[in-house]
């Protein structure tokens, strides 16, 4: 699951990241109440994270950036929590998927040599 990408050092890209995320939590397709609990969970730290950085990026213009550094620590804290359980979801759907590939290959290879 680790895939290449530059951490990014300013608040646009920093936003644009966060709502990637966003987008990809708001589509996920959960399929057990545990997965759709964790997706829902970090949607809402996300969410925080956004709001956040969008508060930040005002307050940088006046210059009191300080305020928003508290309220985005326990959100930050529970997305990483949250990278643990969304790694496992990622790992099971990954062996659903290669079971998946193992059924139809049988299905496939029995349907040929017994020409059903």
């Amino acid at each position: 699951m680790s895939t290449e990408f530059s951490i990014p050092t300013d608040i646009p890209h920093t936003r644009a990241a966060a709502q990637a995320l966003e987008d990809k939590l708001a589509n996920a397709n959960p399929t057990n109440l545990a997965d759709s609990q964790a997706v829902s969970t970090a949607l809402e730290a996300v969410t925080a994270v956004l709001t956040q950085l969008n508060q930040k990026d005002m307050l940088s213009r006046d210059g009191a950036m300080q305020a928003t550094a508290a309220e985005v620590k326990v959100p930050l804290q529970t997305l990483s929590g949250l990278k643990d359980q969304l790694t496992e979801i990622s790992a099971r759907l990954a062996t659903l998927d290669s079971i998946a590939n193992d059924v139809d290959q049988l299905v496939n290879g029995c349907a040929t040599i017994f020409g059903v």
